[in-house]
């Protein structure tokens, strides 16, 4: 046990700038390796082979991935460069690219059309239920991942001063929301994203969450509960498809308008390329 807290420490520390849910995530993947290969052996005192065998008896190529994202950085950060667990990861990308235009396939039967989401909004506006109608309107028209519905709510451009945190600014004299994101998943290559919102329904449901916030003594934390964002999300989003498939919908639905496909490009800080073989249901 002692070995493993030891390691698992080593390798936390070389993550000290992501997300709770993140770090998260990499220590459940750490943990699982750690227990696949025997559970009594720190992860880089194993060869390259013996992780390759370990991580192949997982039959999923997604599931093989994060084991070996884990396994080359425990044995970078000891000073090995994993070659032979890079060449496999580099092969099983192209193996999960296949498996998403089987998957594509398959959704494309299935999922629920544009205009199924924007009813969905609407029917959200009407009941009143503001932070659900909140979260779908980003979702859809931002096409946001979950980690960027983490943010703060502010009436003032001074209180953006955390600027490792996501903001929506109600600017109540011009009338318009500011959507700041300064943490996303690929924001080091992006850099901050900033969009301004003047959809009269929206900035109602902005003024009514802040009503409720202040008569109730809250923070201004739209979603106060990191652990449980994706369940929180799911729960919010149309027949609880959650912000992928809500996206793919998106995706789909303007995949012959390349200057919409480059605003969501833009939106979601990723390349027309990675949009159209990831998210395009009818990618082939």
């Amino acid at each position: 046990m002692y070995i493993y807290i030891m390691e698992l420490q080593d390798f936390v520390e070389t993550k000290s700038n992501v997300s709770f849910v993140s770090m998260r995530n990499y220590k459940s993947q750490y943990s699982k390796l750690f227990k696949l290969l025997g559970g009594n052996m720190p992860i880089a005192s194993f060869s390259q082979k013996q992780i390759i065998k370990t991580v192949k008896t997982l039959s999923n190529p997604n599931g093989q991935q994060a084991l070996l994202n884990i396994a080359i950085q425990v044995l970078r950060m000891s000073g090995n460069e994993p070659t032979e667990l890079t060449e496999l990861r580099d092969n099983n990308k192209v193996k999960i690219k296949d498996l998403t235009k089987l998957k594509n396939v398959e959704l494309a039967a299935t999922l629920p059309s544009y205009n199924d989401l924007l009813a969905h909004i609407d029917s959200l506006f009407n009941s009143n239920n503001w932070t659900d109608y909140v979260i779908n309107y980003l979702l859809v028209n931002f096409q946001v991942r979950n980690k960027d519905l983490l943010f703060d709510i502010v009436l003032k451009k001074k209180d953006m001063v955390d600027t490792t945190k996501n903001y929506i600014w109600w600017n109540r004299s011009l009338k318009k929301i500011v959507y700041v994101r300064n943490n996303y998943k690929t924001v080091d290559t992006y850099g901050v994203k900033e969009n301004t919102i003047t959809d009269p329904n929206f900035i109602l449901a902005i003024k009514r969450i802040v009503a409720h916030q202040k008569a109730n003594e809250l923070s201004g934390v739209f979603i106060p509960n990191e652990s449980q964002l994706g369940y929180y999300i799911c729960k919010a989003s149309f027949n609880k498809i959650c912000e992928g498939k809500t996206v793919k919908i998106v995706i789909n639905h303007f995949r012959n308008n390349i200057d919409k496909l480059k605003e969501i490009s833009n939106n979601r800080g990723t390349s027309v390329d990675t949009l159209l073989s990831n998210y395009d249901i009818e990618f082939q």
